[in-house]
């Protein structure tokens, strides 16, 4: 059985030795975020100029040394690739960023064209305003949102940006949750 460091040394691995975005297991940030909560009370715990004490505190270290790398890739790889990447590879609290910057980068891309054809380029408008940001907590097929396009399909714990109206209903039913600013108390 693998431990939570362990998947992390293989992650922070793959991610160090290849040049595309990784793919991650849904949880996998929730075991690791868990795995360092153990390890800081494990050092609270134990006499601080113990054996063991500074076994805990190096392998504290070496975690978040690890942890800080591969977050740290990721997102760079995350700008980077947005128009790359696959977004079912992503863990589920990554897929928020990626779908901020392929809005920005669809933006980007639009004001470019308005550029190369010679005009001003728009201005555009928040894109987030109307939308609402849910997750899925069971399969669900594609819809035709408010807006006109095409969402989905959804897989249990993705995250999407859906008009007001499809998400309240979706919520309704009960396929999705809405997700609220970040609270610390629900780690």
């Amino acid at each position: 059985m693998s431990t939570a460091y362990d998947e992390l040394v293989q992650a922070w691995k793959r991610e160090l030795h290849n040049s595309d975005l990784q793919p991650l297991r849904q949880g996998f940030y929730k075991d690791v975020s868990a795995y360092v909560r153990r390890l800081r009370e494990a050092l609270r715990n134990v006499d601080a100029k113990s054996l063991k004490a500074i076994v805990l505190e190096e392998e504290m270290q070496r975690l978040e040394q690890m942890l800080a790398d591969l977050l740290d890739r990721r997102s760079d790889k995350l700008s980077t690739q947005t128009k790359l990447v696959q977004p079912n590879i992503l863990e589920y609290s990554e897929r928020r960023a990626y779908e901020a910057f392929s809005e920005i980068f669809q933006d980007y891309e639009k004001a470019k064209q308005d550029i190369m054809q010679g005009r001003e380029p728009s201005v555009s408008k928040s894109k987030s305003r109307g939308l609402v940001l849910v997750r899925f907590v069971r399969d669900f097929p594609s819809i035709i949102g408010v807006d006109l396009k095409a969402h989905g399909p959804f897989q249990k714990e993705d995250l999407a940006n859906l008009p007001l109206g499809n998400a309240e209903s979706l919520v309704k039913q009960g396929a999705a949750i809405e997700v609220r600013a970040f609270d610390q108390d629900n780690e």
